[in-house]
């Protein structure tokens, strides 16, 4: 009896052993190394995005094909510097451009290339500009001050040029007429000032009537009529830009004899040369000059703001003029010596499209320290 209780005992004892085995967690499997490409995950930095620059353009007139190239040149520029525009480009007053200007500020502009339409009255707007940090350029007058720049052909000595060669072709003696642009508008009012200093140092030339011709060549053409019909013997016509083929025009209408047409000028755009070239066609010894007055300003100062945004320091020996803030642009005259070139310039161009010029990167450089 008592060895079949020990038995019973240690088989119980196994049971309960067999039963507590059972009943326990299995062994967990080793984890699975992670896969290479698993095993470290990098944290990647968002780039910043690239914040633009961007400049704004103010134009108060619209009424030439000279004001087209110049906005597209202005746009040209911007697209090769990968610089965003604004664009105020509308007719409108003095007043309408300040308006114009304020909202460059507005919107933030970094740089604003200015065509002026008053010399005074956009000060005040403008140094606000500047108050703010923005970069101004003037392009097509001269504006004096301290803080911005002006990038623009010498406008005095651009009329100046034509207005001695017309005194020469008249021997410096004779009867003229001028035939100005917009009264009051600062390129017309330098191109006064030349032509009048002009005028004063040849006394022999007399000057017997003045008129406007809105910069429009119709309204040139008109004007030219009238004081060809109301000044017999007439010797020269003095005019510029566009209106310089409104006048041409009106001299050979005029039904005087060749010999007796009054000295004109003539314009550096597309219809100007070709009406130059036929009337050349007709009488060989015809002579006119123009110089060209490029749009490619814009497209010039756009370069000047950028190099000016990047740090770079104009080299103040380079500035001139009356204001001594203004970076000239280099003068190109036509004559009878290479209009025959010219005119292959403008072989696949429109009428309207003014001979036109830009700077090279090596002549911007050049401007600077």
């Amino acid at each position: 009896m008592k060895s079949l209780k020990i038995v019973s005992i240690v088989m119980v004892l196994s049971m309960a052993i067999i039963l507590m085995a059972g009943c326990a967690p299995a062994a967990e499997a080793p984890a699975e190394a992670p896969a290479a490409e698993e095993a470290v995950v990098e944290e990647v930095a968002e780039e910043e995005p690239e914040v633009k620059l961007v400049f704004g353009l103010s134009n108060p007139w619209i009424g030439s094909e000279w004001r087209s190239q110049m906005l597209a040149n202005f746009e040209l520029a911007c697209e090769e510097l990968g610089i965003e525009t604004v664009v105020e480009h509308a007719d409108t007053d003095i007043p309408g451009q300040i308006a114009q200007i304020n909202n460059l500020i507005a919107k933030g502009v970094d740089a604003m290339i200015i065509n002026p339409g008053d010399i005074a009255a956009l000060v005040p707007v403008m140094d606000e500009a500047t108050a703010q940090g923005i970069v101004v350029i003037i392009i097509d007058a001269e504006i004096p001050g301290d803080d911005h720049v002006n990038v623009v052909i010498n406008q005095k000595e651009w009329a100046s040029i034509s207005a001695r060669w017309l005194v020469e072709k008249l021997g410096g003696e004779g009867d003229i007429v001028t035939i100005e642009g917009y009264l009051g508008h600062p390129a017309n009012e330098f191109r006064m000032e030349g032509v009048d200093e002009v005028l004063a140092a040849n006394t022999g030339i007399n000057l017997v009537g003045e008129d406007t011709g809105q910069w429009d060549p119709a309204t040139a053409q008109t004007v030219a009529a009238n004081f060809i019909a109301a000044n017999p013997g007439l010797n020269g016509i003095w005019t510029q830009d566009g209106m310089a083929e409104g006048t041409l025009l009106a001299v050979q209408a005029s039904g005087l004899a060749y010999e007796e047409w009054p000295q004109v000028v003539c314009e550096a755009r597309g219809s100007g040369l070709r009406t130059w070239q036929k009337v050349l066609d007709e009488h060989d010894d015809f002579e006119c000059i123009a110089v060209i007055n490029p749009p490619g300003c814009a497209y010039d100062a756009v370069y000047v703001a950028n190099n000016i945004l990047l740090g770079k320091e104009i080299d103040t020996a380079k500035l001139g003029g009356q204001f001594g803030n203004t970076l000239y642009k280099p003068l190109t005259v036509i004559d009878k010596d290479n209009l025959a070139e010219w005119m292959t310039v403008i072989e696949d161009k429109a009428d309207g499209y003014t001979i036109d010029k830009f700077m090279t990167s090596d002549e911007i450089d050049g401007w600077f320290k």
